[in-house]
């Protein structure tokens, strides 16, 4: 008797199944675009992401030419202003990206355009979300993609959301969402603006003057607790109800615009933080995920950049217990779980985010949240989650291969079929080792053919520059 099992024996696993995504630059694979797609493809890769859609300028400048001219037509229909056309045409790489596209959908590949909204022309002087002319330049570029690129299946939609941080000077503070301009979205909704205003200040100063006796009795008595420990002020509620009022109708006049403005029919998918933040930043879900094809929350989980769950985990701590010196980071942590309403026993201090992920992280919350996920669609093909990982997702610390495989294996076991990896720019050999495993032909070190570039992602390069 060997010490081999018998593969016979062996249960069979569910393969995943990958999109990719490149872009930023274009260049690196519409200039080699054959063998790419084929290891690609090997690796269990059914569909890319492309874009945004700019190329290099003749200098070198990454990220500076648009890759076609608009259509004026398009964006008449909607009495909206076209964007000036590029004044370099760079016909070369033109002829390389719709190349790459057309071998891309000819060889099975679904296609689809990342932020087709990049490049839009002038909107209106109302607030994003509430703007009707902002919203039909927004639509009309995203029209003038699919027209320009008729290959592709579709687009994704990378926003626009509402804050979800608290801490001073982020891009995504949520104290610093709400001007002038949405006083009169409010009133068209219902809501009274200076109360919402009042409410939010009051919330934040609460933030400035917790106290542990305060958090040790209502911040674990879940909804009604926390709102007790933030006075039970229903103006809070207001306001909460307001950004979800507000991002709501958004994504449902952009939803219904899209089904009458583009010339074929496409498939849009939006994508979103996880599941737990999306109450506090304005999403719903659900009703993204029955309006739109696919929904696209981040399975992101890394410490420090931006948009990784540790990272705002991190700095809720750093922010609360910089604004109140009485609490210790474990009484800052209990209200970090009761406003997101997740449970997360292994993180009492700032030293457990650096320590890395315990079984447990992988076992309950990745798979928490992959559930919630899937509840807010009509069936599972219609999620498809944002993955990142590797040496500086999105700038920040490292997730190694070995996380990245227990997160995507909790992932599928509690019913994920798909999901993108962002982005082959940076895409390392371990990577593609673990994700070439999980979805196709596994890809070791050596292999003739395709090898991952392991070049640093664009954030890094963007904040290093």
């Amino acid at each position: 008797m060997t010490g081999h099992s018998d593969s016979a024996s062996t249960p069979t696993r569910r393969a995943l199944s990958m999109w990719m995504r490149f872009g930023q630059p274009l260049e690196a694979v519409i200039d080699d675009y054959g063998p790419i797609f084929d290891g690609w493809q090997e690796g269990g890769v059914k569909a890319i992401v492309v874009g945004r859609m700019l190329f290099a300028d003749s200098d070198g400048t990454p990220m500076k030419v648009a890759a076609f001219d608009p259509n004026p037509e398009v964006y008449g229909g909607l009495d909206v202003e076209a964007p000036a056309a590029p004044t370099e045409k760079l016909p070369e790489k033109r002829a390389s990206l719709v190349a790459a596209l057309t071998d891309a959908k000819a060889r099975g590949l679904e296609v689809y355009v990342f932020c087709p909204d990049a490049g839009q022309g002038p909107g209106g002087e109302g607030h994003h979300l509430a703007d009707d002319k902002t919203l039909a330049a927004r639509v009309a570029r995203v029209s003038d993609v699919m027209d320009a690129f008729p290959m592709v299946d579709g687009g994704i939609l990378d926003g626009p959301e509402l804050g979800y941080e608290i801490a001073p000077g982020h891009r995504s503070n949520i104290f610093e969402d709400m001007p002038e301009t949405l006083r009169q979205p409010a009133a068209d909704l219902d809501f009274d603006y200076d109360a919402l205003i009042a409410a939010r200040t009051a919330f934040e100063t609460k933030l400035h003057n917790l106290q542990p006796a305060q958090i040790d009795l209502r911040a674990d008595g879940g909804f009604l607790g926390i709102f007790e420990l933030f006075d039970s002020n229903p103006d809070l509620a207001a306001w909460f109800a307001f950004r979800r009022a507000l991002l709501s109708g958004y994504y449902r006049r952009q939803s219904d615009l899209i089904a009458s403005t583009t010339s074929r029919p496409v498939r849009i998918g939006v994508g979103s933080r996880l599941p737990c933040f999306t109450p506090l930043n304005g999403y719903d879900l659900h009703e993204m995920g029955h309006q739109y094809p696919f929904i696209l929350p981040k399975l992101y989980f890394f410490h420090r950049g931006f948009d990784g769950f540790y990272g705002t985990i991190g700095r809720y701590i750093q922010t609360l217990v910089k604004w109140n010196p009485s609490l210790t980071d474990a009484h800052a942590m209990k209200v970090v779980e009761g406003l997101f309403g997740v449970r997360l026993p292994w993180i009492r201090s700032r030293l457990d985010l650096d320590l890395g992920f315990p079984p447990q992280a992988f076992e309950e919350f990745v798979a928490t949240e992959t559930k919630r996920m899937l509840a807010a669609v009509p069936a599972p093909n219609r999620v498809v989650p944002w993955v990142e990982a590797g040496r500086e997702p999105h700038h920040g610390d490292p997730i190694s291969a070995g996380d990245l495989h227990r997160y995507l294996g909790a992932a599928r076991d509690a019913g994920l079929e798909q999901f993108l990896y962002h982005s082959h720019t940076h895409l390392s050999q371990s990577e593609w080792v673990v994700l070439s495993d999980l979805c196709g032909q596994p890809w070791l070190d050596g292999k003739p053919g395709y090898e991952p570039p392991d070049d640093l992602p664009w954030e890094s390069h963007a904040k290093r520059s």
